[in-house]
């Protein structure tokens, strides 16, 4: 039985898994043909690699990180509720798929600041890349609520059965 945080998971899925697409698409279009992945005191890059290159580490990246979430998830959902060695319930095995599938969708959102701040990096626009260092801590912050909300799971003696 799909409850409605199932669907907006996956609808939000959905939507990294495009926003990552559209985001290396545009990275591509824009950056120069030497990507500059990283910088030296001053702010300036220093160390380069093909666009090409670039473009191809990330979209593997993104496809290995969501092949194996994908398995892992699946591997999750194919164990019974009745093992005591993994499930304490049906909800409790919810909670823990419904987690996992968030903890994919924020690895997404952090791989999409990242090819944006990366093509914020090269891109010679009007603007300081120090505008847009904020992007670099999405990632980590919502990976610290997503934890939190493993540990709450985790925790929980006996949960409350709020889906229905």
């Amino acid at each position: 039985m799909f409850t409605y945080l199932d669907k907006f998971i996956k609808l939000a899925w959905g939507f990294t898994f495009l926003g990552f697409l559209i985001a290396l698409s545009l990275s591509y279009a824009f950056v120069p043909p030497q990507v500059g992945v990283q910088a030296d005191l001053n702010g300036n890059p220093n160390q380069f690699i093909g666009k090409e290159t670039f473009f191809y580490l990330a979209l593997g990246l993104f496809v290995l990180v969501n092949v194996v979430c994908l398995v892992f998830y699946r591997v999750l959902e194919a164990v019974p509720v009745s093992s005591p060695l993994f499930f304490r319930s049906a909800l409790f095995k919810r909670r823990i798929s419904n987690w996992f599938g968030t903890f994919t969708i924020v690895i997404n959102i952090f791989l999409i600041c990242i090819v944006s701040y990366i093509s914020l990096f090269n891109n010679q626009g009007d603007y300081l890349i120090g505008q847009f260092n904020w992007i670099v801590w999405v990632g980590p912050l919502l990976s610290i609520g997503v934890f939190a909300w493993l540990l709450i799971i985790l925790l929980s003696p006996k949960p409350i059965n709020t889906e229905g």
